[in-house]
Parts: C-alpha cells; structure tokens; sequence
C-alpha cells in the first residue's frame, strides 16, 4: 500500500511556494517517487503515479494507493489512469485532517529536518536541490525521513 500527498515548499519570497509530491511505501517507509512542482494538479500526479509503478516494477500489479480528499487526489484525470492501471484507492474520510498519517509524518519529519531552510528557498531549482541532496541521506543522518527515493 502506497501513500501520497502534497505539500508546501515556501518560498523566500512572501506568498509565492512550491508544491511537494511524495509517494512512500507504508510498509517499508520507502520514497517510491517524489516531484516538486509550480502548482498542484491532476494530471502532474497521474504522471507520477505512472512513473512510480515503472520504476518500482509494479507496473501489472499495483499497491493500493492512499490519499486525503485534495482535489488532485480525486481528480477525474488521476482516476480514470488508475482505473485503466487497475490501481485501487484509499481516500480519508471527508473533513478529517489526520485520515493520511503516513504522509502527513513524513511531511513533517522532512520540514523538521535541521538541513531544512528555515527562510524558505530560493527557487524551484533549489527546492529540487534539496530534495535530492536529502533523498540520498543514510539512515544515520539527522534527516532520515527523506532516505530511500
């Protein structure tokens, strides 16, 4: 079972952010895929899903996948893929902000994370930077939360 979620990047710039998509593993607490991106929609997470299943090798038999009720978790785009996929869903309760916990968890530990910039960041580019350089962390880093994309 797969979990995912959007989330804020901010910005050294008042207002303006970017948007974290991160796909884990529940079981494994493994990045599967991640992305950052200008805006959130349907159809940037159909992609990633799709890119995570090729990559993960799971392409013929997909996790079930784990949501809250954002609109581009339920978009008509992104469902109509992973009915085609045959990928089921899992959506949180409506109107309950803790029904996604794993991604939620994770959201937090990755902002927690003494590497994290505190004023927000510079660009999209250094965002994606940062991820990265956070994604290749071993497990014993002060960061661990962002290991194994």
């Amino acid at each position: 079972m797969w979990s995912w979620d959007i989330s804020y990047c901010p910005s050294v710039v008042r207002g303006q952010h970017w948007y974290l998509y991160l796909i884990m593993d529940i079981y494994s607490r493994k990045i599967v895929a991640w992305e950052i991106h200008e805006a959130e929609s349907g159809e940037l997470a159909r992609k990633l899903v799709e890119r995570a299943l090729l990559r993960e090798g799971c392409w013929h038999n997909p996790p079930v996948l784990h949501s809250d009720n954002g609109a581009p978790m339920t978009s008509y785009m992104l469902k109509a893929r992973l009915a085609e996929l045959g990928m089921l869903m899992s959506h949180s309760r409506p109107r309950v902000s803790n029904d996604n916990p794993y991604s939620e968890s994770l959201f937090r530990t990755v902002k927690y994370c003494p590497e994290w910039p505190s004023k927000g960041f510079e660009s999209l580019t250094a965002v994606r930077d940062w991820m990265l350089r956070s994604s290749t962390l071993t497990t014993n880093s002060t960061c661990t939360a962002a290991s194994g994309s």
